[in-house]
């Protein structure tokens, strides 16, 4: 490995760990604030989300670049037939809980409540929603590439000891990746390393990391398409 792709790989992990969480969390104090004076604060927070987050993939790509078979060592290669079937299950079950989610008025005000918890973060027009998307395709790609790919990759790399402790390796990645949420407290960490550790496991099942780009995108936007923020519909101003 060439030592500009060891000195920034080095570098993007100890961002990752020290750095990521506290920029996240000031980001999201900076969102509170902004918000009470300018509705248009939502739509900057998403789009320097989608230049930030992308901004990562240039990284990685400098760091991959000298290694021989990049995509490989990135996870970006085909699934196994296992990856296709744990896709496709993963597709049908979004899409079915997704389904019965709205057509059942109870659950679908039970889920309200739970969004609530996060509803600055979540759009409340027909402009955020769009921008909203286009975060859950950059967190999708961009986050696993970093959390799963690149750094999983990384722990195998740099600590031989780790080596086909793929549970270890799994629960170590997704304590980082609830750490990054640490502006949602105790609870949103936990959730968030929970979820995390469950992308590890897909990406190790399948061989590969689409799979688990595919199930964090379909995730996001299940969101998205079941947030009825009040006055849902209104035409912006």
């Amino acid at each position: 490995m060439a030592l500009i792709s060891v000195f920034l790989s080095q570098l993007l992990a100890a961002y990752t760990v020290l750095v990521e969480p506290f920029l996240r969390t000031n980001f999201y104090r900076m969102l509170k604030k902004q918000l009470k004076f300018d509705p248009s604060a939502r739509l900057l927070f998403y789009r320097t989300q989608v230049l930030w987050e992308w901004s990562w993939v240039v990284v990685l790509a400098l760091i991959v670049i000298p290694i021989p078979d990049p995509l490989h060592w990135l996870g970006l290669t085909l699934p196994n037939m296992i990856g296709w079937i744990i896709l496709a299950a993963l597709i049908l079950g979004i899409g079915l809980s997704t389904y019965l989610l709205r057509r059942n008025p109870g659950a679908m005000a039970s889920m309200q409540r739970s969004l609530e918890t996060t509803s600055i973060l979540l759009p409340s027009n027909p402009s955020e929603r769009k921008w909203f998307a286009a975060t859950a395709f950059t967190a999708g790609i961009c986050e696993e590439l970093l959390y799963r790919g690149f750094l999983m990759s990384y722990l195998t790399s740099n600590f031989p000891m780790l080596a086909r402790q793929f549970i270890l390796i799994s629960i170590i990645s997704g304590i980082i990746y609830g750490l990054s949420r640490a502006y949602l407290g105790v609870k949103g960490i936990a959730q968030t390393a929970l979820t995390g550790f469950s992308f590890a496991i897909i990406y190790f099942l399948s061989g590969s990391l689409l799979p688990a780009i595919v199930f964090h995108i379909l995730a996001e936007l299940r969101t998205l398409w079941l947030w009825q923020p009040e006055g849902k519909g209104k035409k912006d101003k």
